[in-house]
């Protein structure tokens, strides 16, 4: 927290930023983890053959 109050945020609106970056960072792991859940349970060899967007 130290870093960001030396730019003179506030420590409430640095909290809320901490509080956004963490829930980001879950979200995105969590997306990539679903997908590569996807992507080994069915086999694929793109994203999108696991989503179900087959083109041949």
């Amino acid at each position: 927290m130290i870093p960001l109050q030396l730019f003179g945020i506030n420590p409430l609106i640095e909290l809320a930023l901490i509080l956004v970056v963490s829930v980001l960072t879950v979200a995105f792991g969590t997306y990539m983890g679903v997908l590569m859940a996807l992507r080994s349970f069915f086999g694929a060899q793109s994203g999108e053959v696991a989503l179900g967007s087959e083109t041949e």
